[in-house]
């Protein structure tokens, strides 16, 4: 039985290309490190003694420079390749870690975030579009998510670790572990991976563009032929309803573990191993999950209830007075709800796009994260702050229903243009 199911697990990632594998691998060994953020609120606030609103406001700076980042590799991307992007991204980021190690100025800090982030989340548009070079359209989903499952592997086993490295030996050498894997990873990129053409523009002979209908047209390679993200109204509204869901989404790294920290009195260890179940959740569950929403073709059904999933994980924190259970069935509640919306939301950015475009439709969507960040990190410890937790879980309850609603209308509109 046990065979069976590992046999079956296995067969998912099948027919995967070298290269995406080799990304994955890289991926993996950025993502081990990147054990900063999910300490960083709790660090300002009792390592440095910043306010709530203060570690809200140094919070919104990491998401301000992963806006700038988003659109910085998204513009970068379509002019000097993805490759290139991902090697700096990673070079560079890892050796803003150690500078941001020596901040202690409120003021150091902000900037040093904001550099940090807009330096490394470069990385994100670039390496989502370089999907669409090492692996096959049919499998640009299963390829997302194996991408995502890396990150989550990395995360998992980071978390796990940053509890116990912050508890035991402090603060300072997360961030000489996320600076050091960063340059890892980089220079396992520059090794290991070569750069190649766009699967979709090579089997085309020449530029591929979206009619009006969204149907497929190839044309002769010209510039003018590409259509501006900001033309295609549909997945801009699509954007925006993400955009709720990721307010709301982003509170599990920046008011949660202040949450879980002060009001619950939990330990470092105990949040970081909360945090690695989160991760292994997804490694073990979402590409199976993923494999069979595929191949059934219901995208959109998967991220409206994935989208609800996460909404009501808040719920849950107001409901149960046992602090063992609320926790878990939140994590538990947040991860499905992420397995089942977040690698179908980037399928949508990396579909709607062709080879001239990509880097601003993978930017934008990066970018809407960014944003998502901004209002949700600094305005959820904000609300933590001046009324209290209860108020912000039922907010983002009510946020989150909202992107469903909207959501819910623009499958209607979809189905209606097919």
């Amino acid at each position: 039985m046990i065979k069976k199911l590992l046999e079956r697990y296995i067969d998912n990632y099948k027919g995967l290309s070298k290269e995406v594998w080799l990304l994955t691998l890289i991926t993996l060994i950025n993502r081990t490190g990147t054990i900063v953020v999910l300490f960083l609120s709790i660090y300002l606030t009792e390592q440095l003694g910043f306010s709530k609103t203060q570690a809200g406001i140094v919070m919104a700076c990491f998401g301000a420079g992963s806006l700038v980042g988003s659109y910085a590799g998204g513009f970068l991307t379509d002019r000097v390749g993805y490759y290139n992007v991902m090697f700096w991204s990673l070079v560079l980021s890892g050796l803003c870690f150690f500078l941001l190690m020596m901040m202690t100025n409120f003021i150091d800090v902000c900037l040093v975030v904001f550099l940090t982030t807009a330096i490394g989340d470069m990385f994100r548009p670039a390496s989502s579009a370089s999907l669409a070079s090492y692996s096959n359209k049919e499998d640009h989903t299963r390829a997302l998510s194996l991408h995502r499952l890396a990150i989550n592997l990395g995360f998992a086993t980071g978390g796990a670790a940053a509890g116990l490295i912050a508890g035991r030996f402090g603060y300072n050498w997360l961030f000489i572990i996320d600076g050091v894997t960063c340059i890892l990873a980089g220079f396992s990129l520059l090794l290991l991976l070569k750069e190649m053409p766009d699967r979709e523009l090579e089997a085309s002979g020449g530029i591929v563009t979206k009619g009006n209908a969204g149907e497929t047209i190839l044309d002769a390679p010209s510039p003018l032929s590409i259509r501006s993200v900001y033309t295609d109204h549909w997945y801009i509204a699509f954007l925006g309803m993400l955009l709720l869901c990721g307010i709301v989404f982003m509170q599990l790294f920046s008011s949660f573990p202040v949450y879980a920290r002060e009001a619950l009195s939990l330990s470092k260890e105990e949040i970081g191993f909360l945090m690695a179940f989160n991760g292994a959740l997804i490694v073990i569950f979402e590409m199976p999950i993923v494999a069979w929403i595929t191949h059934r073709k219901k995208n959109m059904i998967s991220i409206i209830l994935g989208t609800f999933m996460i909404g009501f994980a808040f719920i849950l924190l107001t409901v149960f007075t046992n602090i063992a259970v609320a926790v878990t069935l939140f994590i538990i509640a947040v991860t499905f709800g992420e397995i089942l919306s977040f690698p179908f939301n980037a399928t949508v950015a990396l579909q709607r796009s062709v080879p001239g475009n990509r880097g601003q439709y993978m930017g934008l969507f990066s970018i809407t994260f960014s944003i998502s960040a901004i209002v949700g990190n600094s305005g959820g410890l904000y609300l933590a702050d001046k009324y209290g937790f209860t108020v912000l879980w039922l907010g983002c309850a009510g946020l989150v229903l909202l992107s469903v609603v909207g959501l819910i209308v623009l499958k209607g509109i979809a189905q209606e243009s097919s």
